[in-house]
């Protein structure tokens, strides 16, 4: 079956706000002071982000005048897989083996997050590229929206860009930008559908 740049984006859209609605269910429960079920989560993100890397991929082939934030989109999804395989294949066993290994743990949470932090950057660049085209181009609530988009990329791409260098100092507010800006990115990938001008 051939998938066309249009439902490739949708879907793309559609699993970016799984990845969010994931990530507010997991912190929630984290800052209530409940234990998320990791698994469960973190398997629909890798999963999710699977998705996402593919079908920005086709996208990418389809319409190559949005290479730079479809690459973005896409390479953002394959570093999230990688941060999310890293929590479910390797915490637990570290975690469980006791004192001996707490420091290869915290470097694989380190690594883990870095990647993180990473993903959530290149979310940011391709919320700022499609926000400034839209901003530019739109009208109306569609011209506000990409504004807005474009100034949560960019709050993103700086917060988690300090979080790559400083670590999980950052951890919270490069969060929240990535995934303001994550949101903001699927609502115009959706936008985009119905209104490619």
């Amino acid at each position: 079956m051939d998938i066309s740049a249009n439902r490739a984006a949708r879907l793309t859209a559609l699993l970016l706000i799984l990845t969010v609605v994931t990530q507010i269910i997991y912190f929630a429960i984290y800052s209530g002071g409940g234990e998320p079920p990791r698994m469960i989560i973190w398997t629909a993100e890798a999963v999710a982000f699977l998705g996402v890397s593919v079908f920005a991929l086709v996208a990418l082939a389809r319409q190559p005048l949005h290479s730079a934030m479809w690459a973005a989109i896409a390479m953002g999804g394959v570093l999230n897989v990688v941060q999310v395989g890293m929590g479910l294949a390797m915490f637990a066993p570290l975690q469980d083996a006791g004192e001996a290994m707490a420091p290869a743990f915290g470097a694989v949470l380190a690594g883990a997050f870095f990647l993180y932090f990473a993903g959530k950057f290149l979310f940011g660049f391709a919320a700022i590229l499609i926000g400034l085209g839209v901003a530019r181009s739109g009208g109306g609530a569609g011209k506000a929206l990409g504004g807005l988009a474009a100034l949560a990329g960019l709050a993103a791409l700086l917060a988690n860009l300090g979080a790559m260098a400083k670590g999980m100092d950052l951890v919270f507010p490069a969060g929240a930008a990535g995934t303001a800006a994550t949101l903001l990115l699927a609502l115009l990938l959706w936008r985009a559908v119905d209104d490619p001008a």
